[in-house]
């Protein structure tokens, strides 16, 4: 069954290219898919030219709203929390249980 979940964390520095290469490795290991949201803009972290190019608008203490959509994608959520800024998200993420099936 594929879960949907989305946590807040706060931008702690600036991304250098190797945190951004960090990340998308993390996210292509992820079983589903993940968006990273900020300031009205929405990025599929999966390709990494959009993922680089969003990353770069990110300014220090900005909020950033990761969602994850997949199955067993808990132990991603706290990796790429820690890598995105936060040691703790600063928002509890909620989950979603969807069926296949299921459309929104």
């Amino acid at each position: 069954m594929n879960e949907i979940l989305s946590s807040t964390v706060i931008v702690r520095n600036r991304f250098s290219f190797r945190n951004m290469l960090d990340i998308h490795q993390v996210v292509k290991k992820v079983n589903g898919t993940v968006f990273l949201s900020s300031k009205q803009k929405v990025v599929d972290a999966s390709s990494l030219p959009k993922l680089v190019s969003f990353l770069l608008t990110i300014d220090p203490q900005t909020h950033l709203k990761m969602i994850i959509e997949g199955t067993n994608i808990e132990p991603h959520v706290s990796q790429l929390t820690k890598m995105l800024g936060s040691e703790t998200p600063c928002k509890k993420y909620s989950r979603t249980f969807i069926q296949s099936s299921d459309t929104f």
